[in-house]
């Protein structure tokens, strides 16, 4: 059977996050969606049981060498994990400790790594349909690419960063149920898709970011702030 499953979703855990994870399983479940990951940035959200929609546990981890989606864990991520830019391998080990795949998320957007350093790099998938990563032209191309050159299973993601966002990009699963065991296998065993449906607005952008800014605090920031959401309404009115 094709399960539907965002994998890269944030939640209000997360700064820049509007919406609460019951706010999200609803807009989930109305979008048509069976499964999405709560990637929430270097935090490990605890997630409820909620009907028809399955919640995979996850975080997206802030590496010294970019960012890496710990996908389907059974225990939460150690917390020196959790706090500076720990490295890379480090983090890749630590999420198959705690039993999850490790996915490179939006590896050029920005670009950290060099594609020869980045083909050298010990992971389980790559992020190649991120909503948020098309806004950067070509991105989600060359992140394909990259797949395919390595010979990787590529996994699709809104990148949401509120419930409004849900379904804009998502993998496609040919597993046996909307189990995490099953999709789990079912990526590992190169059994997904990358789905991108719609790249994410510009807008949505600045309203993370005003998001953010605002939970930090601070006049400059959040005048900042106000002046990047400004530019990204008049980005999405002229098409740039």
């Amino acid at each position: 059977m094709i399960i539907r499953a965002d994998l890269h979703v944030h939640s209000l855990a997360s700064a820049d996050g509007s919406s609460t994870v019951a706010q999200l399983a609803a807009e989930a479940k109305a979008r048509g969606l069976d499964a999405i990951a709560v990637t929430d940035h270097d935090a490990c959200t605890p997630l409820p049981e909620i009907p028809d929609v399955l919640l995979i546990p996850a975080a997206e981890l802030s590496t010294d060498r970019g960012h890496v989606l710990g996908l389907f864990l059974k225990t939460p991520i150690s917390g020196a994990f959790l706090r500076g830019y720990p490295p890379l391998d480090d983090c890749v080990a630590e999420i198959r400790r705690c039993g999850g795949v490790a996915v490179l998320a939006h590896p050029f957007a920005p670009q950290k790594l060099a594609e020869r350093q980045l083909q050298s790099l010990s992971l389980d998938g790559i992020e190649t349909a991120n909503a948020r990563a098309a806004l950067r032209q070509g991105a989600n191309e060359k992140a394909a690419a990259l797949a395919n050159a390595i010979g990787l299973p590529t996994t699709g993601g809104s990148d949401a960063h509120s419930a409004s966002e849900l379904a804009n990009a998502y993998t496609e699963f040919d597993a046996q149920a909307a189990t995490v065991d099953a999709l789990r296998e079912a990526l590992l065993a190169g059994r997904c898709r990358a789905v991108l449906q719609t790249p994410c607005r510009w807008r949505d952008k600045g309203r993370s970011r005003l998001q953010k800014d605002r939970r930090a605090g601070g006049f400059s920031n959040i005048l900042r702030a106000r002046f990047y959401q400004i530019a990204c309404v008049f980005r999405d009115i002229l098409h740039i």
